[in-house]
């Protein structure tokens, strides 16, 4: 079966010295004669470049080339994905290889899947993995499903549930991505955006192998924030039902302080009136606010000149 598929498989690294080995080994025992691995080392600050040249060494190049992509400096997850997914596809219009795999690291999504995934790709223009089980925490599985249904209800285009980075696709797909990516990367959203015939694939998820997460609290903040602003609805929406809100409540106190004044029923002292006036009028402000957001988002800048990463150098390994 592994013999049916070349494939250029992409690798985000950040600091993995520790799973480096294990990931190499593991595919290299999956790949059949002609694949290639892009590796991008996204600033990693340990051994993994070093540990990565080492396995290198020990692996026939026939079978699974290696190529280390080394950017500047640390940009991100997301960004060192698209930085990978540009070199993989140049490697795959080199090569005559027209499948792109894309997993992590951390062994959390295991090498021994890429077939499953290639097999499902076969037929379709993306093949992605949807988690069948997790092997995080509770409390991160909690959040994380919370996460995903808000994409999956407010999201401008469909963003399946449980999704993650680990997916297979042609040329075709990759390109488009490349040529629609914007500042806020939020590859799982992109990837599906750009439509095409995708399908998902049920596998099973492993905890992180080494228990220590590269992206941090801090930086999944920023991911969950760049997904929710760059792929959803849903501040747009609370914006138009919190203004919506406010409007209605300073309308029904203006009535109501009104009747009662007229009836004389309640002496309506000049700074309730006042701050019933400021609330209307912060209302209609936040209406228009509201609105001209709707305008700005219905026509998104490009990306800006300098670009979303910088690559230091490029390298085969064996």
């Amino acid at each position: 079966m592994s013999g049916l598929h070349r494939c250029i498989v992409m690798a985000p690294m950040h600091n993995e010295q520790s799973n480096v080995e294990a990931f190499v080994r593991r595919l290299a025992g999956t790949a059949a004669d002609g694949w290639e691995l892009v590796v991008v080392d996204d600033g990693s600050s340990d051994e993994t470049v070093d540990r990565l040249t080492e396995c290198a060494a020990k692996v026939n190049s026939e079978q699974l080339a290696i190529r280390l992509v080394t950017l500047s400096r640390n940009f991100g997850h997301q960004r060192a994905i698209i930085a990978g997914l540009e070199v993989a596809l140049r490697r795959a219009e080199e090569t005559e290889i027209d499948r792109i795999a894309v997993i992590d690291a951390d062994l959390q999504d295991r090498p021994e899947h890429l077939q499953e995934l290639l097999d499902a790709c076969a037929s379709v223009d993306v093949a992605y993995a949807v988690r069948a089980s997790r092997g995080e925490s509770l409390l991160f599985r909690i959040t994380a499903g919370a996460f995903y249904r808000v994409l999956a209800h407010w999201a401008r285009s469909p963003v399946p549930a449980n999704a993650g980075t680990f997916s297979v696709m042609n040329t075709r797909a990759a390109e488009a991505i490349l040529n629609n990516v914007d500042e806020n990367v939020f590859f799982p959203g992109l990837r599906s955006w750009i439509g095409f015939n995708q399908t998902a694939v049920p596998l099973d998820r492993d905890g992180r192998a080494d228990g220590n997460s590269r992206v941090g609290l801090k930086g999944l903040i920023r991911l969950a924030v760049g997904a929710l602003f760059g792929y959803s609805k849903l501040p747009l929406r609370l914006m138009v039902l919190i203004s919506a809100g406010s409007l209605l409540l300073s309308l029904i106190a203006v009535i109501t302080m009104t009747v009662l004044k007229l009836a004389g029923l309640v002496a309506v002292e000049g700074i309730a009136l006042v701050v019933v006036l400021l609330f209307f009028n912060l209302s209609v402000l936040a209406i228009f606010l509201t609105i001209l957001a709707y305008m700005v988002g219905r026509n998104p800048s490009p990306v800006q000149a300098r670009g979303l990463y910088v690559i230091g150098s490029e390298r085969c390994l064996n």
